[in-house]
């Protein structure tokens, strides 16, 4: 009997990846040096989050977290992995 171990696997993308209105479960934060600060915000591993608004020149961005709406530059946004349409 085969097992297919990647079935349950989540594909993972970028939280600026999404499209507006899209919105994910954060998976994992990359930049240990920002992880301690972009927490205290809300982004915290299994928390839900939404994609609110880019701005024209595409930074930075508007996301629902935790019942606020939160901007955030696009290259710290770059570093947080999400679940998408969960």
């Amino acid at each position: 009997m085969q097992v297919n171990l990647r079935a349950n696997v989540l594909p993972m993308v970028r939280l600026t990846e999404l499209a507006k209105g899209q919105g994910g479960i954060i998976e994992k934060i990359d930049d240990s040096l920002a992880a301690v600060q972009l927490m205290e915000m809300g982004f915290i591993v299994g928390k839900p989050v939404v994609l609110e608004h880019v701005a024209p020149l595409g930074d930075p961005i508007a996301v629902r977290i935790a019942g606020y709406v939160l901007s955030i530059r696009k290259e710290d946004a770059a570093t947080i992995w999400v679940s998408p349409g969960r």
